[in-house]
């Protein structure tokens, strides 16, 4: 409860904005904005619009709910150094036990010829048409190194702020992609780009690593307009952990070390300089998931000034909203505050805080009763509206931004490891069925949608960014969408940890899973869907990898959205008993190689009323295949 009250002590001290709702009245602007604001030569235009950029008088004394300070005096509340101190030598954190285990995505194989096959196959192309010279221009450019080739455009040229970002996403993505396929042209492609940006970082001499000069951090700490230099910085880290932690690569983890020393003692600057929440009123600015790959990085070092600087990024203004649990989101920006709750989700896992994990779970269930489309996307126009007139948005071809598909899956995600509910893997399904694979023009490589426009009749090639282009986009969700399409495999199966063996299936996707505890290969085939069946039809089969004697447990999940009638099971020949709808199916066996189960699961129809000013309908026919 005494967390719950600071943190709403520090939602009224920092207040709302007019513009969007913010710490400050310093608005942040949807990203597509941003692009023509910066390509746009009318200055009297960009004047007005930053016009609005200044700061409003806070009360200095109040600053967010950091987990220490729940251990220290009155007297010492606002005593940093000795804040400091006892964060580094208390030694009072307790990570979370029990969760399901993700497993390794090199252990997971798509089947050829399915559509996620071909979805994964579509994005290899592309990563591999892209030159590393061009992705790395701007980088050497900033640290003063030789420039070959040319730069590329759209959202990565030069006079862009935001450049840099989509390298972030490729490192990921082809990290992701050569786990998931071991394409060995793609591995030296991300090998020498990793050995790039380390040159680049080599050259400037003090861990900053970027494709743009620091003055833009300068912008951002005075509260000054500058494009989300924060944002691009989680991308390149994000990128570089998954080089180590996924190919490996100890030279990533070193880079990501140094530039987060950099930034450590920027932020840390300006607190010295001004205050804790001076540094808070930069957070209006959009910084990405910082706290999230910050949180992931302390997982890898312990090191403690990695876990205070993960709190530092924790926006106090937004997470007091949902740990009060006030459904006021409304003119929020999602995909600024989305990956701020998958830190959140991060910071319960690595500390233990259950506040945490009431403020993901409330949000989840916010977004998804007051905000969300039948195809499970949210968001218009990049913001979230009134959530009482959802069905306006559907005049609108701005809906459903595609970055906000991709960190709802991952709060989603979060969720069902903890507490292995139906309800989570079916949002799972539905998001990653509509808003992943219907972003990419059938095989084209890299041609992909910014929005998803979900009006009657609407072509995807009419929204205001129409489909992208390969080499002239880069659009924040080009960066998310080789990131989805590389890791169509991560959350198909989850293992639990115990005495015994046991495996989740959560999605119905044709695959492949060596369980090496399990010593088992698993392989699921599902029929595609068709208009003439009304079943969802998938077959598993069995290879033991050895002869063990030992039983081992499968929990296959029964959707939601399904009925009890007419659903099946058949084991062999033999027609098991179902649980309810939202519920799994649990088998205990010696699997053998002789082993067939069949799972027939009914789809369904339904109608949800949508909240708006007209009459209007939202259906959902399992699976959908937008």
């Amino acid at each position: 409860m005494k967390a719950f009250v600071c943190l709403f002590m520090a939602l009224m001290v920092y207040g709302c904005a007019a513009v969007t709702k913010e710490c400050t009245n310093s608005p942040t602007i949807s990203h597509t904005l941003r692009y023509e604001l910066l390509a746009s030569k009318n200055e009297t235009w960009k004047k007005e619009v930053m016009s609005h950029y200044h700061l409003t008088p806070t009360d200095e004394s109040a600053w967010a709910d950091l987990l220490p300070r729940k251990f220290l005096s009155e007297e010492q509340k606002n005593d940093w150094a000795v804040m400091y101190r006892k964060i580094k030598n208390m030694g009072v954190f307790k990570p979370t036990v029990g969760f399901l285990k993700e497993v390794p995505l090199a252990d997971v194989k798509l089947l050829e010829g399915s559509i996620h096959a071909v979805a994964q196959q579509t994005n290899l192309e592309y990563l591999l048409m892209l030159d590393v010279d061009r992705l790395l221009w701007s980088f050497r450019k900033t640290a003063g190194l030789a420039t070959p080739g040319t730069p590329y455009t759209g959202w990565e040229d030069p006079s862009m702020e935001l450049r840099g970002h989509f390298v972030g996403h490729y490192l990921s993505a082809s990290a992701l992609m050569w786990a998931s396929t071991k394409n060995d042209t793609l591995k030296g492609k991300m090998t020498a780009l990793v050995a790039g940006l380390s040159a680049c970082q080599e050259k400037i001499g003090n861990g900053y690593l970027s494709a743009f000069p620091p003055e833009l951090f300068d912008r951002f700490e005075d509260v000054k307009p500058v494009w989300a230099p924060y944002y691009t910085i989680h991308k390149i880290l994000a990128g570089l952990l998954d080089q180590y932690t996924i190919i490996g690569n100890p030279q990533a983890l070193k880079m990501a070390t140094w530039m987060v020393d950099y930034f450590y003692n920027r932020v840390m600057n300006v607190i010295s300089q001004f205050t804790v929440t001076r540094h808070y009123q930069s957070l209006n600015e959009e910084t990405g998931g910082m706290n999230d790959v910050l949180y992931r990085l302390y997982i890898l070092t312990g090191d403690s000034k990695h876990l205070l600087l993960a709190h530092l990024f924790d926006k106090p203004c937004f997470l007091g909203l949902l740990a009060v649990q006030a459904n006021d989101i409304a003119n929020f920006h999602a995909n600024t505050h989305i990956p701020i709750v998958v830190g959140a989700q991060m910071r319960y896992e690595v500390t233990g805080d259950p506040l945490y994990k009431e403020i993901g779970t409330f949000f989840m269930d916010l977004v998804n009763s007051s905000h969300s489309y039948a195809t499970g996307g949210t968001s218009v126009g990049e913001f979230w509206t009134n959530p009482k007139r959802i069905a306006d948005n559907l005049k609108s071809t701005e809906t459903e931004e595609s970055c906000t598909t991709y960190n709802m899956l991952k709060v989603s995600r979060h969720l069902f490891r903890w507490t292995k509910e139906v309800t989570y893997a079916d949002y799972y399904e539905r998001a990653l069925t509509n808003g992943v694979l219907g972003i990419q023009r059938g095989t084209d490589p890299g041609v992909m949608i910014y929005m998803l426009p979900l009006g009657v009749g609407v072509s995807k090639a009419t929204t205001y960014h129409r489909w992208g282009t390969p080499f002239d986009s880069f659009w924040c969700c080009y960066g998310t969408g080789i990131e989805s399409f590389s890791k169509l495999g991560d959350s198909i199966y989850f293992e639990e940890e115990g005495n015994s063996p046991s495996l989740y299936i959560i999605q119905y996707i044709s695959s492949s899973f060596n369980w090496k505890s399990g010593k088992v290969l698993l392989t699921q085939t599902v029929v595609p869907a068709s208009s003439s069946d009304p079943y969802l039809r998938v077959t598993f089969t069995f290879s033991p990898n050895e002869k063990t004697g030992t039983s081992s447990t499968l929990n296959f999940r029964l959707p939601s959205w399904t009925r009890a009638d007419s659903a099946k099971a058949i084991l062999n020949t033999e027609t098991l008993s179902l649980p309810a709808p939202g519920n799994f199916l649990s088998i205990t066996r010696q699997w053998s190689a002789s082993d067939k189960l069949t799972l027939q699961i009914p789809l369904t129809i339904r109608t949800e009323a949508v909240k708006g000013s007209f009459a209007r309908q939202s259906m959902k026919e399992y699976i959908d295949y937008h």
